[in-house]
């Protein structure tokens, strides 16, 4: 191969890893935010959170677990949460209220108690909207309080 071939094969591999070298993106601005009438943010967006989640929460799994007398319940404080629809229906948040994590220990036939399962109970207001099992899940965002 002669000299030129070699500067220009040189010349455009360069030029090929210079176009993907990342730039910086632009700073976003600051935005004003949005006007509440004096109610706080987070009650305008999620709602208040849940009264009564334990009880709501044990009467909701009530007829969902065997023995549900014998069971064992670990609760965690209501956290604001919200859900996005995959991103094959689009990403839109289909849900924002309040996240309650609870472990639920059954007992088997021979009474003794079994692994706590974990759940992630969603709340609007008050009411229960889903359960999901697991402690984690893709689409739900768990927001800092």
């Amino acid at each position: 191969m002669n000299k030129k071939a070699k500067k220009i094969i040189l010349l455009s591999i360069s030029m090929l890893f210079a176009g993907c070298v990342a730039t910086q993106s632009p700073k976003p601005t600051p935005t004003t935010p949005p006007k509440t009438n004096g109610v706080p943010i987070r009650m305008t967006d999620y709602g208040y959170p849940p009264q009564n989640y334990k009880t709501t929460i044990k009467n909701y799994f009530a007829n969902k677990i065997r023995r549900p007398e014998m069971a064992s319940f670990v609760f965690s404080k209501p956290h604001r949460a919200y859900k996005r629809d995959g991103l094959a229906y689009g990403g839109n948040i289909v849900w924002k209220g309040w996240l309650v994590d609870v472990s639920i220990a059954t007992q088997s036939r021979s009474g003794r108690l079994q692994t706590p399962k974990p759940y992630m109970v969603l709340f609007r207001g008050s009411t229960i909207v889903e359960d999901i099992l697991g402690r984690h899940h893709q689409l739900i965002t768990r927001v800092g309080d």
